[in-house]
């Protein structure tokens, strides 16, 4: 029987590197006996029986005692092949497993003890997540986590949470600030012996730095940032150097000054210790091997470079989860820090420090503050307002960050100051380096120490490379060094990529300020005794399938050794039985697999449904929330309208008071009472008090623009149509001019002679019912081009159309030009820019998406103009139209930027409008620019949704200098706030000429105001004209919208989709009226409108695609992209092509239309 032993490593599940093939495990000693003897101590563990653990314990103690491996010496073997009791127990039993085998085993069992891999049973705790488990080895006396694995890692680095990583780092902590401490008392008492045993402990050798910085108390030391050398050498302590120098310390750390610590004394006995003391030359000789070797030999594998690396030249790394201030609303949160290269990174998790930088502080700019207050937290500021406040969860934790920081600050700024100086010298100290290394047996000379000064001591530097410990050099660059000027570059570099370029985030931008962190580790985690069986029971499993494999190869080796033995032979008799144990025991495992990931599912079901619950729940609460409103706002304009009608009343009264009076002489009223002895009349006394009153309801702090409405609602404004000029009444032709310089319009008109329709085949809209907040409430946020509705929210037009809507009350353009004033002229153009948006009320669906080089033209006989629209673009969707009549030519693109924010759609118009007017009294065209105020559609929550327009709109007349000033009201609270408009004509040097007021769905309403804006509030008998400048007069009224219509259209949007034979002979391939799922929706055909919008849509996918792959772009058929002379501004141009090509289409000529795209038939 042959098995083949596979990796062990699960995706799933972090555990310790895959051991080797079985072959592999019968080199090392496997047998059947030791198979069999590690699944029984297995189900011993699992079944917690505590006379077969302590057996277990014992027989693994005295059969063959493991030397402890806390030195990090290489793995060591004992009775079971390549684990230990303590590593089973963490991996495939319970807490209180593991804390018997600890307890019962205390003296004899290694808790540093090594398995195949190089783990040690701290790697598997961290590995496995196993908080609880961690926490309790690192109460063992004995314990080491600086012990590496295999591959070079710590259990620091394995750690599968957060809490465990700061839990081991904390450990480390404390650990280093007691040693930090003894070392300290021991130099202070001279107690060099007791201070060579504590530098020998495994632990201490590992993870303390014996040059760091923080170890001296010396003064001066401290204050130049030297080490423990430097202090011995001022103290002239020879006995202390030689303890240091046995014990790593390098002779060649410069301190801030740039000093070695042979420079820091004047006495020959002390120097002669440092340069040539047996202790010295051994410690040369270490630094040199590595600075040779790069370290290759450390047993932590690959790690990051010290500061006193002389290939390297850079800061120390640390590393560390802290909590950062994010915002008031989720105040501090745990992210991963980086300190390296000179600059200080954030991470939102420990996996993302790859390729998901948060943030960025360089160390050469920043500035670094303890608080006061609270000792565990300190600030690092940067440029600008970019400010890290931060906090760690133990003091001595802080403090090692703010030192940490604190040198690298130092050490970039000393960095820029020696840059120019070691440009200049490291060239020359490298070759005299190089030379001094390819000469065999020289000595080694003060040349190649002051190159050597930036060597790693030794493997103690694995605190900074590993967790941001205490052991993080402070020196400044020396004049050896070569590395300095390369590190300015490659810091400079590093920070620039990191606050600059466009991939990453730029330093002064803090994205936890916007950051959402819902991610997995703000999930409500399951109960840790839930997790914990399922680890423990996979392990178990992993355990079990191990046993098999070991088993099978055992028992195959074997076989090839023994061909002849049978299967009643008493080992293969035991393998048989232990393979068939293995089997049942694994059966119960997958079957407590099956059972815990059903419990893990049902609980995370749980959450769901209660998640859903709490929406549905928000939901409701915000309809309710927007019915009260709603409400709320017309209860408010009830009482408004009785408020307006009491004082109209109370008026009305006083007026006639007044009247009844007016024939008899007047007397004050202190003067009737003196002569006639009487109390004042009723009637007087009545009069005194209703003014009194009617004061007080004037008082009210309405806008010049609800009383100007006041006057509306009352009837009091004139609705007389401004007089025609004396040019247009002067006997011009009473038809309608279609030539323009010489250009025939009218040839568009053909294919129109049959008239309009005036009704749709629908006579009502009976569309499906769909709750419109339960499809967008998904969609909160986006664009609302993009969004994908069904096909029952739209309505039977496209966005082609709803540009074409601008041409309803083109009438006023004419008007416009009949004027022979240009203040006049801008008064009827202001009118036509109000009244693009007059057809939207009650028009809440959404018009279909045009399809790219989709077209729709447009004429009006009647009226004298055409009208042409192209989609150009597709995202974002641009539709670029051109308008012209006789006296006018109209222009610009449909362009907005929507956004559904759950409350309302916002749509925001960017794109320019161009107006080219032609007086009819000849002179100067002149030229008229303008953008449409932004529209919101409101009400979505409560299911009563309707359009507003809200903004200011600036049209300017670009030959005369005179503006017009509109601004489109949002809609308020009162009823009578909605649709409001105010507005007035400026000319050149910004004095007002006319007032504007009115309501843009309804009526528009001028008044000739020089120097002044009126309220335009006029009595009924006020009515005016502009040949009476003091009476206001309407300008512009809407056209009636008759009931009954389907999907609330009006009138002339009726026109628009209206296709006869006469007209297809004219008309383009492209244009919208051929659209199937359009003319579907029209005639209430919703579900093939729904199949025919998909197919459109799949078939402008595909041919976008294969102009990718054919390296093509989409050019416009009839607009090109060019600039404005006028305004400097960039518009669609019109070639003025497609109406030639209609002609030619409409005179027979097959190949008109060639060489447009096929929209509407499938790629």
């Amino acid at each position: 029987m042959s098995v083949q032993r596979t990796s062990s490593r699960d995706v799933n599940l972090p555990v310790a590197p895959a051991r080797s093939t079985s072959n592999a495990a019968l080199e090392k000693g496997s047998s059947i006996e030791s198979s069999v003897r590690k699944f029984r101590i297995v189900e011993a563990l699992r079944s917690g029986n505590t006379a077969a653990i302590s057996k277990a314990i014992r027989e693994t103690a005295e059969g063959a005692p493991r030397p402890s491996t806390s030195s990090v010496n290489g793995p060591s073997s004992g009775p079971l092949d390549d684990t230990t009791v303590l590593h089973l127990a963490i991996q495939c039993v319970d807490f209180e497993v593991v804390q018997y085998v600890l307890s019962d085993g205390a003296g004899t069992i290694d808790v540093n003890a090594r398995d195949k891999d190089g783990n040690v049973p701290l790697h598997i705790a961290a590995t496995q997540g196993r908080a609880n488990v961690v926490h309790l080895l690192l109460q063992q006396k004995d314990i080491n986590d600086a012990v590496a694995n295999n591959q070079g890692k710590l259990p620091l680095d394995v750690a599968r949470s957060p809490e465990i990583f700061q839990h081991l780092q904390l450990a480390r902590t404390l650990f280093l600030q007691d040693k930090v401490q003894e070392v300290q008392s021991y130099i202070q008492r001279g107690a060099y012996d007791s201070l060579s045993k504590i530098l020998e402990e495994p632990r201490v050798k590992t993870i303390l730095d014996i040059n760091s910085t923080e170890l001296p108390s010396e003064p001066q030391t401290v204050k130049s940032g030297g080490s423990l050398l430097h202090e011995a050498a001022r103290k002239r302590d020879t006995k202390l150097i030689q303890t240091l120098l046995l014990h790593g310390a390098d002779p060649f750390q410069r301190d801030r000054n740039g000093k070695l610590p042979q420079h820091v004394t004047n006495d020959d006995t002390t120097r002669a210790m440092l340069k040539r003391s047996p202790a010295a030359v051994a410690a040369q000789r270490s630094i040199q091997e590595k600075a040779v070797l790069g370290h290759a030999t450390s047993q932590a594998g690959p790690v990051a470079s010290s500061a006193t690396d002389p290939t390297a030249g850079r800061e120390p790394i640390m590393k560390g989860y802290l909590k950062k201030w994010t915002n008031y609303r989720k105040g501090y949160q745990l992210r991963w820090f980086v300190l390296e290269n000179g600059v200080l990174s954030y991470y939102k998790h420990q996996d993302d420090a790859e390729n998901a930088c948060r943030g960025a502080i360089s160390m050469r700019i920043a500035t670094l503050n303890m608080s006061p207050d609270d000792k565990t937290k300190f600030e690092i500021i940067g440029k600008s307002s970019v400010k890290y406040t931060l906090r760690a969860n133990h003091e001595a934790e802080a403090k090692r960050w703010f030192w940490a920081l604190n040198n690298a600050i130092q050490w970039m700024k000393d960095q820029a100051k020696a840059e120019e100086r070691n440009k200049a010298q490291g060239a020359e100290y490298l070759r005299q380096a190089q030379d001094q290394f390819s000469k065999a047996g020289s000595s080694v000379g003060d040349i190649h120490s002051e190159s050597a000064s930036f060597a790693e001591p030794r493997s103690s530097m694995q605190l900074s490379r590993h967790t941001s410990g205490k052991g993080v050099p402070r020196v400044a660059p020396s004049r050896g060094s070569v590395s300095g000027s390369v590190d300015d570059e490659f810091v400079d570099a590093g920070t620039d990529a990191g606050r600059d370029s466009p991939p990453t985030i730029p330093a002064d931008l803090d994205a936890d300020e916007d950051d959402d962190y819902a991610g997995k580790s703000s999930i409500v985690e399951l109960p840790s005794a839930t997790k914990d069986a399922f680890n423990i029971t996979a392990q178990s499993a992993r355990l079990q399938l191990d046993t098999l494999a070991q088993v099978s190869a055992a028992l195959q080796a074997e076989a090839n050794r023994n061909p002849s033995m049978s299967l009643v032979d008493p080992k293969a008799a035991q393998a048989l039985a232990t393979y068939d144990s293995a089997i049942r025991s694994l059966k119960v495992l997958m079957g407590d697999l099956l059972r815990i990931s059903k419990d893990r599912d049902a609980h995370w079901q749980y959450r769901l449904d209660q998640e859903v619950e709490m929406r549905q729940m928000w939901e409701e609460s915000m309809a309710k929330v927007a019915a009260e409103q709603e409400d709320l706002e017309t209860r408010v304009g009830k009482a408004e309208l009785k408020h307006k009608i009491t004082k109209r009343a109370l008026r009305d009264l006083m007026e006639g008071s007044g009247s009844a009076t007016a024939t008899q002489p007047s007397q004050p009223l202190e003067e009737v009472g003196e002569e006639d002895q009487k109390p004042p009349a009723p009637l007087g006394r009545k009069a005194t008090t209703l003014a009194d009153v009617v004061d007080d309801l004037t008082d009210d702090s309405e806008s010049e623009g609800e009383e100007f409405f006041d006057a509306v609602d009352a009837g009091a404004v004139s609705a007389e149509p401004m007089p025609p000029s004396e040019l247009a009444s002067g006997g011009g032709e009473s038809k309608q001019e279609v030539v323009v310089s010489g250009l025939d319009v009218s040839s568009a008109f053909k294919g129109y002679e049959d008239g309009f329709r005036t009704r749709l085949k629908l006579d009502s809209d009976n569309r499906p019912k769909v709750g419109l907040w339960g499809i967008l409430k998904s969609m909160i946020g986006k664009d609302m081009t993009r969004m994908t509705l069904p096909v029952s929210f739209n309505e039977p037009t496209s966005l082609l159309y709803r540009t074409g809507e601008d041409m309803e009350y083109a009438h006023l353009l004419d008007q416009a030009a009949d004027r022979t004033d240009s203040l006049e002229r801008m008064l009827y153009v202001a009118a036509f820019a109000s009244s693009e948006f007059a057809s939207t009320i009650g028009r809440v669906a959404k018009p279909f998406n045009p399809l790219l080089g989709e077209t729709f033209e447009y004429a009006r006989p009647d009226k004298g103009y055409r009208f042409f629209i192209e989609q150009v673009s597709h995202h974002p969707p641009i539709g670029a139209s051109f308008a012209e009549a006789a006296k006018w030519t109209y222009w610009g693109e449909a362009n907005v930027q929507t956004k559904f924010s759950g409350k309302a759609f916002d749509i925001h118009h960017v794109g320019t409008w161009f107006l080219s007017l032609r007086p009819s009294a000849g002179g100067k065209e002149e030229l008229y620019t303008w953008k449409k105020p932004s529209q919101q559609v409101v009400g979505i929550i409560t299911g009563s949704p309707a359009v507003d327009n809200y903004g200011l709109v600036e049209i300017k007349n670009w030959a005369t200098g005179e503006k017009a000033l509109i601004e489109f009201k949002a809609r308020g609270w009162k009823a009578s706030s909605a649709y409001g408009l105010a507005g007035k004509i400026v000319d050149k040097e910004g004095r007002t000429r006319w007032s504007l007021g009115g309501r843009w769905n309804s009526k528009l309403y001028a008044r000739y105001t020089p120097g002044f804006e009126a309220q335009l509030d006029e009595s009924s008998e006020n009515r005016g004209s502009i040949n009476d400048p003091s009476k206001a007069f309407v300008i512009w009224e809407a056209n009636d919208r008759p009931k009954g219509i389907p999907f609330n259209l009006t009138p002339f949007v009726l026109t628009f989709n209206d296709i006869n034979d006469n007209l297809c002979k004219y008309i383009a391939p492209t244009d919208s009226r051929y659209r199937t799922d359009q003319r579907a929706m029209e005639d209430g055909e919703y579900d093939f409108a729904a199949d025919e919008k998909n197919r459109l849509e799949q078939a402008q996918r595909a041919r976008r695609k294969l102009r990718e792959e054919n390296g093509q772009h989409f050019a416009p058929a009839w607009f090109v992209k060019a600039k404005c002379e006028t305004t400097g501004e960039s518009y669609w141009k019109f070639n003025g092509k497609y109406w030639d090509q209609r002609e030619k289409f409409g005179n027979g000529d097959a190949n008109a239309w060639e060489g447009l795209e096929p929209i509407y038939s499938d790629a």
